[in-house]
C-alpha cells in the first residue's frame, strides 16, 4: 500500500478497500499511485494507467478529453461512461473525478481521487425511456395529423412536426406558449370551451378553420381527449386536429349536386301533375286532388332525404312531414310515443313516409280526425327478440266514427300496405277496427334503421306534436 499519496493514510486506503465504488489515486501527469481492491477485480488489466482503454470506443475519446480538462482546471467533474466487461458486453458507470486537498483545506500535491460507481440498471432504464420516448415522437410525426400535448393550464408541452408547419411554430423552440393563442380568433371561443371540458375529464371536439395569407382557408376536426393518472386526475390533454379541407369541399359539391337532382325530380313531378290536370276531362275531379297531394307527399320526403344528404330520417321528421296535411287544429289530436333519434334508411322513409300520408288522409276524410273527439296515436321502436332485433311502427285510431273496410281496395291500399311490404323482411298488418284503424309495420332493424347505434338506448318519449 503507498505511504507518500498525499491527504490519505494507511487507515484510509484501508476503507477504499471495503467500498464497493471502484477508486483510484491518480496524478496530474497521468500516473496511478493507488488501486482499492474493487477496481484491481473489476478485471485483469484493468488495475493500470492505461485503464481508459477499457471504455467503450464510440465513447472513450468523450470521456479521455473531458478528464483531461477537469484534471488541468482543477475543476470537480463527472459524467456516464460505458466500460467493456470480462465477461462480455458492457456495463454503465458513474465517473466521478475530485482533486485531494489537505485537512485544514490547502490544495494537497496534485493527486486526484476517481471513482466508478456501476450504474447499469439504472442507465439502461434512462436509455429504454429515452429510446421509448424518441420512437414515440417519430411515431407523432409519422402522423399527417397535427397533434398536440396541452397542460391542464392551457400551454404547449409538445408539437409533432406537422403541427410545427401547420401552426408557423418552430420544432425546436421548446414549446410552452399559450395553445389557444396559435389558434384563429374566430375559433378563440369554441377552443376554450373544448379545453374546460377536456379539463374536467370529458372528451371535446369542436370544428377550426385557420388561414395563410394569400391562400385558401383550411378547415380543422379538433378532438380533445384527457389523460388521467391514478388518481384520475388530468395531468394533459391530448389534441389531435385532422385537416378535414378536402372533405369540406367533397361535402359541398354532394350538397350541390343533390339539391340539383332534388330540384329536377320536383319539377318532373309537378310537370307530371300538370300534364294530369291537362288530359283528364275534368281538372278539378276528387281523384286529380288526391293525386296531388300524393305527388307533394313524395316531394316532401325528397325534401327530407336531400336535406339529411340521403343519410336517412329520422322517425319524428319523417311523421311531421307526412301529417302536415292534418293542419295546427288537428296537429295536437296527434300523440307520438317513441325512441328519440330512430333513424329509418332512404327507401324505408319513402316508402313508409306514403304509408302515414295516406292514413292521415283516410284518418281526415273517414276516421279519427273527421270528428272533434278522435285521436290518432303512433308508436314506434325497437323489438329484442329472438330471431333479431325487430323496427315497429303503429298507427291506432281511436274515438272516431265507426269504420268499415272498402269494398274494393284502390291505390290507396296499395300504398299502405303493398308498398312498404315490399322492404326486406317487412310486415304489414292493416285492420279496420271498431275504434278505429290500426296500422302496424314491422321489419328487421338491419333492413330499415339507418344508424344502427342509435336503436341502443335510445330514450323513449311520450309527445305532442305542436
Amino acid at each position: 500500500m503507498p505511504q507518500d499519496v498525499n491527504s490519505l493514510s494507511d487507515t484510509g486506503y484501508q476503507a477504499l478497500d471495503l467500498i464497493a465504488d471502484m477508486v483510484c489515486v491518480g496524478g496530474r501527469d497521468g500516473s496511478v499511485a493507488y488501486f482499492n481492491r474493487a477496481w484491481r477485480d473489476y478485471g485483469p488489466g484493468f488495475a493500470a494507467p492505461r485503464w481508459m482503454d477499457w471504455i467503450a470506443p464510440a465513447e472513450r475519446p468523450r470521456v479521455a478529453l473531458e478528464v483531461r480538462n477537469a484534471v488541468g482546471s482543477g475543476e470537480r467533474f463527472e459524467t456516464d461512461l460505458p466500460l467493456v466487461h470480462p465477461a462480455g458486453g458492457a456495463r454503465w458507470f458513474l465517473l466521478r473525478v475530485r482533486p485531494l486537498t489537505l485537512p485544514d483545506g490547502a490544495a494537497a500535491a496534485p493527486r486526484w481521487l476517481l471513482s466508478l460507481t456501476d450504474i447499469d440498471a439504472r442507465k439502461r432504464r434512462e436509455l429504454d425511456l429515452l429510446r421509448d420516448t424518441r420512437i414515440q415522437a417519430e411515431m407523432l410525426n409519422a402522423s399527417i395529423d397535427c397533434i398536440k400535448l396541452v397542460r391542464p393550464d392551457g400551454t404547449l408541452s409538445h408539437l409533432n412536426k406537422a403541427g410545427c408547419a401547420a401552426l408557423n411554430v418552430a420544432e425546436d423552440g421548446g414549446f410552452g406558449m399559450e395553445w389557444l393563442g396559435l389558434l384563429p380568433r374566430e375559433a378563440h371561443q369554441a377552443g376554450w370551451r373544448a379545453l374546460q371540458k377536456a379539463r374536467r375529464g370529458e372528451n371535446a371536439r369542436f370544428l377550426g378553420v385557420s388561414q395563410v395569407p394569400g391562400q385558401d382557408p383550411r378547415y380543422w376536426d379538433n378532438m380533445l381527449t384527457p389523460l388521467k393518472n391514478g388518481g384520475e386526475q388530468v395531468e394533459a390533454i391530448l389534441c389531435v386536429s385532422r385537416d378535414v379541407t378536402a372533405q369540406r369541399a367533397s361535402e359541398r359539391r354532394i350538397a350541390a349536386l343533390l339539391h340539383e337532382v332534388t330540384h329536377r325530380s320536383k319539377n318532373m313531378l309537378a310537370i307530371v301533375l300538370a300534364l294530369i290536370r291537362r288530359t283528364v276531362p275534368d281538372a278539378q275531379a276528387p281523384f286529380v286532388a288526391i293525386l296531388g297531394q300524393r305527388i307533394a307527399a313524395i316531394a316532401r320526403n325528397q325534401d327530407l332525404l336531400i336535406n339529411g344528404q340521403w343519410s336517412g330520417i329520422t322517425v319524428e321528421t319523417l311523421l311531421a312531414s307526412q301529417t302536415a296535411v292534418m293542419g295546427d287544429v288537428n296537429r295536437a289530436r296527434l300523440l307520438l310515443h317513441g325512441a328519440a333519434g330512430l333513424r329509418l334508411l332512404p327507401e324505408t322513409a319513402e316508402r313508409v313516409g306514403l304509408a302515414i300520408h295516406e292514413l292521415t288522409t283516410n284518418a281526415i276524410k273517414y276516421g279519427a280526425l273527421s270528428n272533434d273527439g278522435g285521436t290518432v296515436a303512433i308508436d314506434w321502436g325497437v323489438e329484442a327478440r329472438r330471431a333479431g332485433d325487430v323496427f315497429r311502427l303503429v298507427w291506432r285510431e281511436s274515438g272516431g266514427p265507426p269504420v268499415r273496410e272498402p269494398a274494393a281496395q284502390g291505390f290507396g291500399t296499395a300504398v299502405i300496405e303493398r308498398n312498404p311490404r315490399a322492404l326486406p323482411g317487412a310486415s304489414v298488418v292493416y285492420r279496420y277496427e271498431p275504434d278505429g284503424v290500426t296500422w302496424m309495420f314491422e321489419a328487421p332493424v338491419s333492413s330499415v334503421v339507418d344508424d344502427v347505434a342509435s336503436r341502443r338506448g335510445a330514450v323513449s318519449d311520450v309527445a305532442r306534436m305542436d
